[in-house]
C-alpha cells in the first residue's frame, strides 16, 4: 500500500511540479520527510533523481512548444552543474535542521516574491538582452550551490529568478526546465556514495514522477498564463514553507 500511495503522491506532485517547469525535488523533499525517511541518506538521492527525470520530460513538452530560451538554458545549465556539487560537500558541515530552517526561509522569501511579479504581458513577443542574460548566468553559480547544500536540485531558486530579472512566468517556467536537468544528476552523483534505496520504490515512482510531469508541463503549455502561474508557484511554496515548520516546530 505504501508503494501505491507515495507513487501517486509523486505523480501529483510532478504534474504540479512539471507546470511550474521545476524538477519535483522542491516539493518531493518535504512530502518525503512526512513518510520517516532519512533526509540525507534517502530522501536527498531519491529526490535529485526525480529531480532530473521530471525535468527532462517538462523541458521535451516545452520544448516542443517552443517556450525555451536556448540561449539562456544552455549557460545556465552548464554553470549549475559545475557548482552543485560544491554545496553537496557543504552539507558535511551543518544540521539537518539548520539545513530544514534554511529551506523555510528561502521558500518564504520566494513566495512573496512570485505573489507580486514584474508586470508580464505573454501576448507579445518577449525581447531578451545580453545584459539580462549575464544577471541570469551570475545568479544561476550562487543558487546551483546552494541548491545543492539543501539537495532540492535549483528549479525552484531559478525560476523565479529568471522572473526577476525580466522573464514572463511561461518562458522562465520553459527554459528552467532545460537548466535543472544536468545539475540534479551531478549532485545526485555525489550522493551515491552514502545513498540507501528502495529500487523497486524507485522504479515506481520514476515512471509515475515522468508521466505527471510530462502531462503538467502539457497543460501548462495550453492553458496557463504567466500571472496565474506565478501565483500558483508563490501559493506552492507558501503551503510547503508552513508544513515544513510547524514540523521543526514539534506541531506536526
Amino acid at each position: 500500500m505504501l508503494y501505491f500511495i507515495i507513487s501517486l503522491l509523486l505523480f501529483a506532485l510532478s504534474f504540479l511540479a512539471g507546470m511550474l517547469g521545476l524538477g519535483v525535488a522542491f516539493i518531493a523533499t518535504p512530502v518525503l520527510g512526512l513518510f520517516g525517511f532519512d533526509l540525507k541518506n534517502v530522501i536527498m538521492p531519491w529526490s535529485l533523481w526525480l529531480n532530473g527525470l521530471t525535468a527532462i520530460s517538462g523541458a521535451i513538452a516545452f520544448a516542443r512548444a517552443r517556450m525555451v530560451d536556448w540561449r539562456t538554458a544552455i549557460p545556465l545549465l552548464l554553470i549549475t552543474t559545475v557548482v552543485a556539487p560544491i554545496g553537496v560537500w557543504l552539507l558535511n558541515f551543518v544540521s539537518t535542521e539548520l539545513v530544514w530552517w534554511l529551506y523555510v526561509g528561502v521558500l518564504i522569501f520566494l513566495a512573496v516574491r512570485m505573489a507580486f511579479p514584474p508586470k508580464m504581458d505573454d501576448s507579445k513577443a518577449l525581447v531578451i538582452s545580453d545584459k539580462t542574460r549575464v544577471k541570469a548566468g551570475g545568479l544561476s553559480a550562487l543558487i546551483g550551490v546552494f541548491a545543492g547544500f539543501l539537495g532540492v536540485g535549483p528549479g525552484f531558486l531559478l525560476m523565479p529568478s529568471l522572473v526577476m530579472v525580466g522573464y514572463t512566468a511561461r518562458i522562465a517556467a520553459a527554459t528552467n526546465s532545460v537548466i535543472v536537468t544536468a545539475p540534479s544528476f551531478s549532485a545526485f552523483i555525489a550522493h551515491l556514495q552514502d545513498a540507501r534505496f528502495d529500487w523497486l520504490m524507485l522504479a515506481l515512482t520514476s515512471v509515475t514522477a515522468v508521466v505527471g510531469a510530462w502531462l503538467g508541463a502539457r497543460f501548462m503549455t495550453k492553458r496557463v498564463k504567466s500571472l496565474t502561474l506565478s501565483r500558483i508557484f508563490a501559493a506552492a511554496l507558501v503551503i510547503l514553507a508552513a508544513q515544513r515548520a510547524l514540523i521543526l516546530l514539534g506541531v506536526l
